[in-house]
């Protein structure tokens, strides 16, 4: 008897990339808060980078159970490979004060992390 592969960790991909990408999101916010002169926002902005690189790890983390045991793809882990090195660039173009690069940047963060929770409410879970 050939078992299916389970389906909770597709469920747990969706909610945590979900979560993530909402958070990641949330960073334009408080940038465009900061930069409207709600000085304050800045603070948020920073905090906020810190629990949303911590969402793209559980993210990643339920991207893994996705492969093991969850007998699924591999590209939303790599994907959110990809996307904690974004994280951890801008964290230095950040502090940089490299806005040039930093904000773009950010964009094309939050648009992949984005990408990767629409692909995982879109693909089609065994179970």
């Amino acid at each position: 008897m050939v078992r299916s592969a389970p389906a909770w960790p597709g469920w747990a991909l969706r909610v945590t990339s979900t979560v993530a990408a909402v958070m990641l999101f949330d960073q334009g916010v408080f940038a465009g808060q900061f930069l409207g002169g709600s000085y304050d926002a800045l603070l948020v902005h920073r905090e906020n980078a810190t629990y949303a690189g911590i969402a793209v790890a559980v993210a990643a983390l339920a991207a893994l159970l996705v492969i093991r045991p969850g007998r699924g793809p591999w590209q939303p882990l790599a994907a959110y490979g990809v996307v904690f090195g974004m994280i951890a660039l801008q964290i230095s173009l950040g502090f940089s004060r490299v806005l040039t690069v930093h904000v773009p940047l950010g964009i094309l963060t939050i648009g992949s992390a984005t990408a990767v929770a629409v692909w995982a409410w879109r693909h089609r879970w065994a179970g």
